[in-house]
């Protein structure tokens, strides 16, 4: 009996040490975007860094950089050292350059803000973020007709609530003219259930920390599958939220000022990984945070919408619900337009200074 037990306990101990291997590699091949100085200024402003202002957007960086890792290369891959990266690794990361022609770099996520009351070098709360990102997807194309926008939907949910029709609607149509100019990138043609990011801006209790009915909930939403984590962190501190054990949670911190890294032909990509994460117990966090889940096809948006139903059923303040049809005040064509502070007050909302002192 004595020489099974030792057995068991022996590869209980080999399955720790895998399990621990196989989470370290799995941050170490997460896409981790920091302050930068010294780029090209973000017009109309001056400004050649995003110290102390753009954690927020660094985070939404992040996030959406951890879908299309997953998108073009699937969720299982993983940055090999001392190998040469991928094409399409090497084509993601060149999307979120810092560089004001770069599909998804700081420069662009700034100036999409204007549209959305903020200026530049101000401050992003997690739903303005969500609202940059998703303006940026719709021209986010590529000559060879795979860009983000040609083969993926991105959805921002509103009221805390996935509606089925207005996901079907993003997943199903498709730009038809994109990079035509503004006016032609409304059209749209139909095409058959895409991969689906969904973007979830949400605020989860009124004071400066999160509601502790929530905690157990978001942990839950964390172990998903389709989860690719979430962002938020505490007032005017944003992270990118990763993973979870018990209720501590693993983030990437963008609080470190690195220097700009033009990519010319070759790409040094070491100073976009982080060999350590952060830890935190989600008890910490500010209540204003944007949830994201990146679903591969129609059977995968199914699951992640039954998990989140068993998850809510039977309780009386679910973070996430799930509906047939969009009420008729949230049509696609509104959804733009709402206004920001429609979803959240306060908390790690950006107030009307710019911020030039946090950490």
């Amino acid at each position: 009996g004595g020489g099974g037990s030792g057995a068991g306990n022996g590869e209980t101990r080999r399955e720790q040490v895998m399990a621990q291997r196989g989470f370290r590699l799995d941050m170490q091949s997460r896409l981790w975007f920091t302050y930068r100085a010294g780029f090209k200024p973000i017009a109309p402003s001056k400004l050649t860094s995003d110290t102390g202002w753009g954690c927020m957007l660094r985070s939404g960086q992040m996030m959406l950089a951890q879908a299309l890792l997953h998108h073009y290369l699937r969720r299982d891959w993983r940055l090999v050292r001392d190998r040469p990266p991928p094409r399409r690794y090497v084509e993601v990361l060149r999307w979120f350059e810092d560089d004001p022609a770069a599909m998804f770099s700081i420069h662009k996520i700034a100036q999409a803000g204007i549209h959305f009351d903020r200026t530049v070098g101000q401050w992003f709360g997690p739903d303005t973020v969500c609202k940059a990102l998703r303006f940026l997807w719709h021209t986010a194309y590529t000559s060879e007709g795979t860009g983000p926008c040609q083969t993926a939907g991105l959805l921002v949910v509103e009221d805390r609530c996935i509606y089925k029709d207005m996901a079907e609607e993003v997943a199903t149509s498709r730009p038809a003219y994109p990079g035509l100019g503004e006016r032609l990138a409304e059209a749209r043609h139909a095409c058959s259930f895409r991969s689906l990011l969904v973007l979830v801006p949400c605020r989860l209790g009124a004071t400066q920390r999160i509601n502790a009915d929530y905690i157990p909930k978001l942990a839950a939403y964390l172990r998903f599958p389709q989860s690719i984590g979430f962002i938020g962190g505490r007032p005017r501190h944003s992270y990118y939220f990763v993973g979870v054990r018990g209720y501590s949670t693993y983030y990437l911190d963008p609080h470190v000022t690195q220097q700009h890294v033009p990519m010319k032909r070759s790409v040094c990509c070491s100073s976009f990984h982080c060999n350590s994460p952060e830890k935190m117990s989600l008890a910490h966090i500010d209540p204003s945070l944007a949830l994201g889940f990146y679903c591969d096809d129609k059977s995968d948006f199914d699951d992640l919408c039954q998990r989140i139903e068993h998850l809510a059923k039977g309780d009386s303040c679910p973070i996430l619900q799930v509906q047939d049809r969009a009420p008729d005040y949230l049509t696609m064509e509104d959804v733009d337009d709402l206004d920001d502070d429609l979803l959240m007050e306060g908390g790690m909302e950006p107030e009307a200074e710019a911020i030039s002192s946090v950490a």
